[in-house]
């Protein structure tokens, strides 16, 4: 009796096979050594193993690195580089300190509903200068073989060692146009190309690269740019802190911040902009422009106790000529 899975069962396999016959006919010709052997179906993927022991998802073959076309559409209108490059850990030149404006991003949407803190362990480094360096991410306490997760739904454009620091790396594009950093693992358990969803396993925590004792170093990064991973995420209570991402030049100016930008800028408007109180406290008034990132990084304070300290909260809208306290 014939089938009636037959023909659905050949029309699945027919396309593996044409470039399974392409790729081997390409490699016989050119004398390379390279073409596919097996494949292997995972959930909506299809995993292609190829003859030099690489594998590659079959539906992220011709990808572009397209996550998010509002983002896309903003680089291509700016000149700025998207590239999907699965081999570099920082593949950008683009410098978002020079923004003149205000971007807006939703970190999880419609779409994407998911998030899931990447470990629920402590924080023990944040994002700040650590000596002469500064320390890009935040450090998250964590043992040796404890599992670490995706943070929110997207593609794996880097898994492998990096001789860099980061020792085993895997560097997760999300569809909200930020891309996560999970570095020193002991274990990788993705491979690049592969999608994952939030809450995804990724790889196991370790110590392996510059590191100093078992934990997570964590980093977002938007276009290359680092972000402070606590402007996005409250680590204390393991959820986000806003759905939606302002995107504004005051994010990228800690590498700036150290003596050049505090000392420079407090020279021109510190002297208009702060004033000491006769019990000591510190207080500023808010210019055009002003955030309270900027605000805390100027003051060398951080959001968090700004708020604490007025009464506020972290979405308020500042208005011209209001005074904060900030110490």
């Amino acid at each position: 009796m014939k089938s009636n899975n037959v023909p659905v069962f050949l029309n699945k396999l027919l396309p593996l096979f044409l470039i399974w016959i392409s790729s081997f006919s390409f490699s016989s010709i050119l004398g390379q050594s390279k073409f596919p052997i097996d494949t292997l179906f995972r959930q909506k993927d299809t995993l292609i193993l190829f003859s030099d022991k690489s594998w590659e998802f079959i539906r992220m073959i011709n990808f572009d690195g397209v996550t998010n076309p509002v983002l896309s559409n903003i680089c291509q209108a700016r000149g700025w580089q998207e590239d999907w490059n699965t081999e570099s850990t920082h593949t950008y030149g683009v410098d978002l300190s020079q923004l003149q404006d205000t971007l807006w991003l939703c970190t999880i949407d419609d779409s994407h509903m998911e998030f899931c803190i990447p470990h629920p362990g402590m924080v023990t480094s944040t994002f700040k200068f650590r000596g002469k360096r500064f320390h890009y991410g935040i450090d998250v306490d964590c043992e040796t073989g404890d599992t670490l997760k995706a943070a929110f739904n997207g593609v794996v454009r880097y898994a492998k060692y990096n001789d860099n620091g980061y020792g085993n790396l895997v560097i997760i594009r999300h569809f909200n146009g930020l891309e996560t950093y999970y570095a020193h693992l002991s274990k990788l358990l993705v491979v690049p190309n592969q999608e994952v969803k939030a809450g995804d396993v990724i790889g196991l925590g370790g110590n392996t690269g510059r590191s100093f004792g078992d934990h997570l170093h964590f980093e977002i990064r938007l276009l290359g740019n680092a972000i402070n991973p606590e402007e996005i995420i409250d680590f204390n209570n393991n959820v986000l802190r806003n759905e939606n991402l302002l995107i504004h030049r005051d994010l990228f100016l800690y590498g700036k911040a150290s003596s050049s930008y505090s000392s420079s800028s407090s020279s021109s408007s510190s002297s208009s902009s702060k004033t000491t109180s006769s019990s000591g406290a510190v207080y500023h008034t808010v210019k055009s422009g002003d955030t309270l990132y900027g605000i805390a990084l100027k003051h060398k304070t951080t959001v968090k106790q700004i708020c604490a300290l007025n009464g506020i909260k972290e979405t308020k809208i500042l208005h011209i000529g209001e005074k904060l306290r900030v110490k």
